[in-house]
C-alpha cells in the first residue's frame, strides 16, 4: 500500500460508504419509482425519456429484484466508469497511473453534481458513463485516425441519446471538434464522419418510431408543453442562473483548473490533447446551446452533466494541490449534507423549517400501513395519487402496479391506464401537503363525494416533516 495515495483513498471510501448508506436506507425518489415502473412496463420508448435506462433496470431486477436492483444499476455504470478513468491513467500518467487514478476518482465522486446525480438511480448515472465512453473513444480517433474508434464513439453517442436526449449535445461537440481540428477538417470530404453520425441516428430509431406512433408526444412534451405560458418569452436571467447554478454544484474549486485546462499550456501525452479537445469542444457547443435554451424555454443545472463529465475527468491533470483539497473537502460535506438530507431527516426540519421536496421522499412504510387501514376501513375500486412522483412510489412501496396518477398533467401513466374503464368506481386518493390546490380541485371535481378518511404525519426524530392526507372518492367522472 502506497501511504502517498492513503488520503484520496480514504476520500474516495468515505464518499462510497455516504453512498452506500443512502441507498440501503432511504426510500424511493419518485423518480426512481417511477422509472422502476417504466421497467414493468416495456415499450419502444416513453414519454418522459427514451427507453434504454428501463431495459438496463429490467434486465437487472430479474437477477435483484425491485429497489436493490435498480439501485444496484448504478454502481455497474460506476463500475464503467472507474474503468475509463483506469484506462486513462495508463495513457496520461504512464509514470504513475495509480495517483492519476485515485485524484481522478476523487475528484469527480466528489463534485455535488456527480455525487447527487448518480446516488439516486436517475436516468444521468447511465447517460454519463455513456458521454465518457463516447469521449473516450473519439479522443481515441482523433489520436490514431482509426475508422473504428470513431465508429464507436457513434455507437456510445446513440446510446447516450438513447437514454436521454441532451447526449445529442455530444454529437454537436464532435461535429464542432471536426470543423475546429485542421487535422479533421478534411477527414469530412471522406464518407465515415457521415456514416458515423447516421449510426448513431440509427439507434435512435425506437424513439422516433414511439413518436410517430403516439402524435410525437414524448417531442411536443420537451418542446412545448413542459414549460407552461412562459415559453418562448425573454427571460434574461435564466442563463445567468443556469451558469451560477452548474458552476456551484459541479464546484467552484474546479474552476481555475478548468481555465487552466482551457488555456492548455501543460504538456499532456497525444490522447490527453485529444481528449482535452474532445471535452472542451463539447462543453462549449452544449453549453452555447442551453444558454440559448435557457434564454426563452429555461434550462435545467443539470443538463450541463453532458458537457462538465468529460473536463472533470480530466481534472487530475489540470488540478494544483490547494484546489484538490478545498475541492474534496467541500465534496465531502456536500455528499454528507445531502445523504443527512434524503436518507435521515431533512436537515431543514431541524431548524424548525419545512422542505416538502425532501420530506416527500420519507416514510413509505407509514404511509402503506396507512393505507392498507383505509383500505380494510372503506375498500376501494381505485388507488390512487395525485402525480407521477407520488403515484409511482404508492406503487412500488404496495407493491401494487394498479396505482393510478389522476392529475391533470400528462405522465407515462397515461399510457397505462384509462379514464373511460374508472368511470363510476371509487378510489382511496393520497394527497400530500405539497400538492398545488388546484390539482386537488381538478381531482375532487372528477368524483361525486371526495371527503377525507386519514390524517398523519411522518416523524423523523420527533420532527414533523411532511403531512399526508386519504381521501375517498365516489363516482369517478372521466
Amino acid at each position: 500500500m502506497r501511504r502517498d495515495l492513503l488520503p484520496l483513498q480514504v476520500v474516495v471510501a468515505l464518499l462510497l460508504a455516504l453512498r452506500l448508506y443512502y441507498q440501503l436506507t432511504a426510500d424511493l425518489f419518485g423518480d426512481e419509482a417511477y422509472y422502476y415502473l417504466w421497467s414493468q412496463h416495456l415499450a419502444w420508448s416513453y414519454f418522459d425519456h427514451p427507453p434504454l435506462h428501463a431495459l438496463l433496470i429490467r434486465i437487472i431486477t430479474t437477477v435483484l429484484p425491485g429497489v436493490l436492483g435498480l439501485r444496484a444499476l448504478t454502481w455497474v455504470t460506476m463500475a464503467g466508469v472507474l474503468a475509463i478513468f483506469w484506462g486513462w491513467s495508463r495513457k496520461l500518467a504512464p509514470e504513475d497511473p495509480q495517483r492519476w487514478f485515485w485524484t481522478a476518482t476523487a475528484i469527480y465522486l466528489a463534485s455535488p453534481l456527480f455525487f447527487g446525480f448518480t446516488l439516486i438511480a436517475y436516468h444521468d448515472h447511465l447517460l454519463i458513463l455513456c458521454t465518457l465512453a463516447a469521449i473516450s473513444a473519439f479522443a481515441l480517433f482523433i489520436e490514431t485516425k482509426q475508422w473504428r474508434w470513431l465508429y464507436a464513439a457513434a455507437v456510445a453517442l446513440g446510446l447516450a441519446t438513447l437514454t436521454k436526449y441532451s447526449g445529442a449535445l455530444i454529437g454537436v461537440g464532435f461535429l464542432v471538434t471536426f470543423v475546429a481540428r485542421k487535422d479533421l477538417r478534411p477527414l469530412l470530404r471522406t464518407p465515415h464522419p457521415w456514416l458515423a453520425a447516421l449510426l448513431a441516428l440509427a439507434l435512435q430509431a425506437p424513439v422516433v418510431y414511439w413518436n410517430l406512433t403516439e402524435g410525437l408526444a414524448s417531442f411536443r412534451f420537451h418542446f412545448t408543453t413542459r414549460w407552461g405560458p412562459d415559453a418562448g418569452v425573454f427571460h434574461w436571467w435564466h442563463p445567468i442562473r443556469f451558469v451560477l447554478l452548474s458552476l456551484g454544484v459541479w464546484s467552484p474549486f474546479l474552476i481555475w483548473p478548468a481555465i487552466r485546462m482551457l488555456r492548455g499550456r501543460l504538456s499532456v501525452p497525444p490522447f490527453g490533447a485529444a481528449a482535452r479537445a474532445a471535452s472542451l469542444w463539447t462543453l462549449a457547443a452544449s453549453t452555447i446551446i442551453l444558454l440559448v435554451v435557457a434564454t426563452y424555454l429555461d434550462a435545467f443545472f443539470y443538463w450541463s452533466i453532458v458537457g462538465l463529465v468529460g473536463v472533470t475527468a480530466l481534472m487530475a491533470s489540470y488540478t494544483g494541490r490547494i484546489a484538490l483539497v478545498l475541492h474534496l473537502a467541500f465534496g465531502v460535506v456536500c455528499a454528507a449534507l445531502i445523504v443527512v438530507n434524503f436518507a435521515v431527516i431533512p436537515i431543514a426540519a431541524l431548524q424548525n423549517g419545512r422542505d416538502p421536496g425532501s420530506a416527500v421522499n420519507y416514510g413509505w412504510n407509514d404511509i402503506v400501513e396507512h393505507m392498507r387501514a383505509a383500505e380494510a376501513k372503506t375498500p376501494a375500486d381505485l388507488v390512487g395519487g395525485t402525480g407521477y412522483s407520488n403515484s409511482a412510489q404508492l406503487s412500488v412501496a404496495l407493491n401494487d402496479p394498479s396505482v393510478v396518477d389522476l392529475s391533470p398533467i400528462a405522465s407515462e401513466f397515461s399510457y397505462w391506464f384509462d379514464p373511460e374503464a374508472w368511470a363510476g368506481k371509487s378510489a382511496l386518493v393520497l394527497v400530500g401537503e405539497n400538492d398545488r390546490p388546484d390539482e386537488v380541485a381538478y381531482i375532487t371535481q372528477h368524483f361525486a363525494t371526495f371527503v377525507p378518511v386519514d390524517d398523519f404525519q411522518i416523524i423523523r426524530f420527533g420532527h414533523d416533516i411532511y403531512r399526508w392526507r386519504i381521501f375517498r372518492g365516489e363516482g369517478y367522472r372521466p
